[in-house]
């Protein structure tokens, strides 16, 4: 996906958490990047009709509906976003079955901010992001 200049790129975080949520939208902001963060991922499908994204940061576990169900209601986007998974030490899927969804990198839980700094520094060249 390349990003229509003067736009910032779109990165939802969906984490049960509220300091992690807050955390990361501010790490990703300080990067150039538009964020925002809900709990949920019946909130985030209800927000992504609304505001598509380009980056989606989904925890494997979440109230509700996991994060795995959350990423595969994705598929269907017009836009597919790129996808990092937050595992929380449970064995991820398959790099098959994680390529399929759309999932770029795995990071473990508790983040380490230089991991996603390589990780989303990696995205934006791909999709053109002058925040690479």
């Amino acid at each position: 996906m390349v990003v229509a200049p003067g736009r910032h790129q779109r990165c939802l975080v969906v984490d049960d958490d509220p300091l992690l949520r807050w955390s990361l939208v501010r790490f990703l902001e300080a990067r150039g990047l538009e964020a925002r963060s809900v709990e949920s991922g019946k909130l985030a499908l209800a927000l992504l009709q609304e505001w598509p994204v380009d980056i989606l940061i989904t925890a494997t576990r979440l109230s509700g509906m996991e994060g795995l169900e959350l990423i595969s209601r994705c598929q269907g986007f017009p836009c597919r976003p790129a996808i990092i998974l937050l595992s929380e030490g449970e064995a991820p899927p398959s790099p098959r079955d994680l390529g399929r969804l759309g999932v770029l990198g795995v990071i473990e839980k508790p983040l380490i901010l230089d991991s996603l700094a390589r990780l989303l520094a990696g995205i934006l060249k791909k999709t053109g992001s002058a925040a690479a």
